[in-house]
């Protein structure tokens, strides 16, 4: 596959990521507590809690690979920068968004809400998801610009420069 193609397949898999883990976190985790509580019955929300590990989890692996395997410091710095934000996002939140002891927000309207938004939407789950793949994100990232700083000519020689073995031993 050519680098546009990982590049582009790196960053639209970090996005059908980060949708499949919020919903999971916020819709399908939630509804099953809630049912748990009408019922008093926990014994599925241990499941429900188990899956979601394991869909963290696994994200987090699949952050790690297509950034390694994007070989782009296109993906690196989106991967970096988006992963931070998700990172910070509730200390954002409550630091610049938030009322406190009746003082105004820091942030100015239009950007406190879009900012709630995004956090009300994305990290309101009881799992943090996002915030766990977005450390992932923030990781594989840094990983990926360390990756393409120290061999600055790795990313341009591709997969066939790599079989005949004439670029640098992993």
């Amino acid at each position: 596959m050519s680098m546009n193609g990982r590049t582009i397949v790196a960053l639209a898999g970090a996005l059908l990521v980060i949708a499949i883990a919020t919903w999971f976190d916020n819709t399908f985790m939630l509804a099953a507590r809630r049912d748990a509580a009408a019922h008093f019955d926990t014994r599925g929300v241990g499941l429900v809690i188990a899956a979601g590990s394991l869909l963290v989890a696994g994200s987090a692996l699949i952050m790690w690979v297509l950034a390694w395997r994007a070989r782009s410091v296109a993906v690196g710095l989106t991967y970096a920068m988006v992963g931070g934000f998700f990172v910070l996002l509730p200390w954002l939140v409550w630091n610049f968004a938030a009322e406190t002891n009746g003082a105004p927000p820091v942030l100015p309207e239009p950007l406190l809400t879009v900012i709630s938004q995004i956090y009300f939407r994305t990290g309101s789950g009881p799992l943090n998801a996002v915030g766990t793949i977005g450390a992932a994100m923030l990781i594989a990232g840094v990983a990926g610009l360390v990756r393409w700083q120290r061999d600055p000519g790795f990313a341009k020689r591709g997969d066939e420069a790599m079989a005949r073995g004439t670029g640098p031993a992993l």
